[in-house]
């Protein structure tokens, strides 16, 4: 009976741990998603326009079944199966920002982990409070300096070529967060849930495959070093085959119809598409060259330390790999874009130099930090608060805010039928926004393109072609292009703006119109 009684004690101990920490977890995971903020999902110019878009229509979202992009290869199978279970069964937006408070607690809780490795925060609640307080303000204060060159509340944790983990809404990319978790769990000696953990960030975005790969070495270097060499070949050989299936689905998908029509589609890509992303030339600027020393002073605190060759291994690799892109200027080296290794790169090496800084504060002067301990922990609160505060005014102003695209998109949301596709303005970034606002589909615009070979060049064909629509000049040649020329492709409606509303012409019926745009049917028979 003592026996049970004992063993009934212990596991209520260990089911209030489970407990504690699980509430701390989502504690943090809330304070710092309110800080951070989310943009409004049907509101928002940003990616999941294109991230979501064949979910969604999958899940029956709207008549976007019908889009021409939904019938093109999915390059996120695993995410877009997401979005699709989780709009077909919740049939609810705030499902996706729930998630993404689930990823900003991987986030912190990977960082904090991996930075105590190093400098010990967890054991003292002064440094772990100033820490977590300079920690939000380098993550939700946008101070901007060089000539708004460098943004503290965004540089300091995205990486180069504006790619990050951590976005304005919740996206495949934000499944870099596990990449931290697996390096936090690395260094804590749980190998073999390190491993799938890396897996599982690929999986859901097959555009960390370099990060993976760069990791694994990175840990198979670390046990070979230490002499555990099956260790090391059972890692290698374990990331291989978890991200085996994604990898085989991508290089079977999207291989090369000739390589004719796949140099093409890559140059339309990298080149026209997205060079911010993918030309060093573009996005080498101070930013980056800034992020470059922060991951350098990072090395060089961690150079006595297991993390050392963790950090190491990936940023010998994006630098080399980047001057080597400089030299030879290959589209492919350009489109994986090696440098992307820098998203999880950067938030480490930036919760070192704060750990670091913390740390040498609390030493330098450690009676006086003792005195004025309880003040200490009270001013990190108070930052914490305000952060919070103020990221939540932030939230519902992203919430409530409406551009001048709204009430006509209002419009089309509430009339759209059946076998209605929409010719829109393609380079507006405001109507980014359009399809996932209206559930109607659309003829094509830059934001959301394909990714294989042929349906690469047919997007950029409809672009060109919808680009060349807006900027015609003379209103008969308009009126032609629309009814011999997107008629046939299932164009119904069109979207102009208030300068091109005046221009009158028969083959278009006005169902709408405002201050910005007007909406007009196409006829076929005029």
């Amino acid at each position: 009976m003592e026996t049970q009684a004992a063993l009934k004690s212990v596991q209520g101990v260990k089911w209030r741990r489970w407990g504690g920490a699980i509430a701390q977890f989502l504690l943090v995971a809330l304070i710092f998603g309110i800080a951070y903020t989310q943009d409004a999902i049907f509101h928002s110019p940003e990616n999941q326009n294109t991230k979501y878009l064949i979910g969604l229509a999958r899940g029956g979202y709207g008549l976007l079944q019908q889009d021409w992009m939904v019938g093109t290869l999915d390059p996120l199978p695993v995410f877009t199966a997401l979005v699709q279970v989780t709009y077909q069964f919740l049939h609810a937006e705030y499902a996706f920002y729930a998630y993404y408070f689930l990823i900003f607690g991987v986030y912190v809780y990977s960082l904090v982990g991996i930075v105590s490795q190093v400098y010990p925060l967890r054991n003292n609640r002064v440094r772990l409070g100033l820490f977590f307080a300079l920690f939000l303000i380098v993550h939700c204060l946008h101070l901007e300096m060089f000539d708004g060159d460098f943004d503290l509340g965004w540089h300091l944790h995205a990486g180069v070529a504006q790619q990050y983990i951590l976005g304005p809404v919740f996206q495949p990319a934000n499944f870099g967060a596990f990449l931290l978790l697996s390096i936090e769990r690395f260094l804590r000696g749980h190998t073999w849930v390190a491993v799938p953990l890396l897996a599982l960030a690929a999986t859901f975005h097959p555009a960390y495959f370099p990060s993976v790969g760069v990791l694994t070495l990175a840990y198979m270097a670390v046990l070979a070093w230490r002499r555990h060499f099956k260790a090391a070949l059972g890692v290698g050989m374990l990331s291989t085959v978890l991200i085996l299936p994604v990898l085989s689905y991508m290089l079977v998908t999207f291989q090369d119809t000739t390589p004719a029509l796949a140099a093409q589609a890559a140059d339309i890509i990298v080149n026209q598409r997205i060079p911010h992303h993918s030309i060093p030339a573009e996005w080498l600027d101070i930013a980056a060259y800034i992020q470059v020393g922060v991951v350098a002073i990072a090395l060089l605190l961690t150079r006595r330390h297991l993390l050392f060759p963790i950090l190491a291994i990936p940023y010998a690799t994006a630098v080399f790999l980047t001057g080597l892109q400089m030299v030879i200027n290959n589209d492919f080296v350009a489109f994986i874009a090696p440098w992307r290794i820098s998203v999880f790169l950067v938030p480490i090496a930036t919760s070192l130099i704060l750990a670091w800084g913390v740390t040498a504060v609390t030493r330098r002067w450690p009676r006086w930090c003792d005195r004025h301990q309880i003040f200490l922990v009270r001013a990190s609160l108070v930052v914490i608060l305000t952060t919070v505060i103020f990221g939540g005014l932030s939230q519902i102003e992203k919430w409530t805010m409406r551009d001048e695209t709204v009430s006509m998109m209002t419009f089309v949301r509430d009339t759209k039928q059946p076998g209605e596709v929409y010719l829109i303005p393609p380079d507006v970034e405001d109507l980014r926004k359009f399809r996932l606002f209206t559930g109607a589909p659309i003829f094509i615009n830059r934001k959301t393109h394909p990714y294989k070979d042929v349906e690469v060049i047919e997007w950029n064909q409809r672009l060109e072609r919808a680009k060349a629509f807006y900027e015609v000049r003379r209103p008969p040649q308009q009126c032609r292009l629309l009814k011999r020329e997107f008629r046939k492709d299932g164009v119904t409606h069109v979207v102009l703006p208030q300068g091109l509303i005046r221009r009158r012409c028969p083959t278009l019926t006005e169902l709408y119109q405002d201050d910005h745009y007007g909406v007009y049917e196409i006829s076929a028979r005029r």
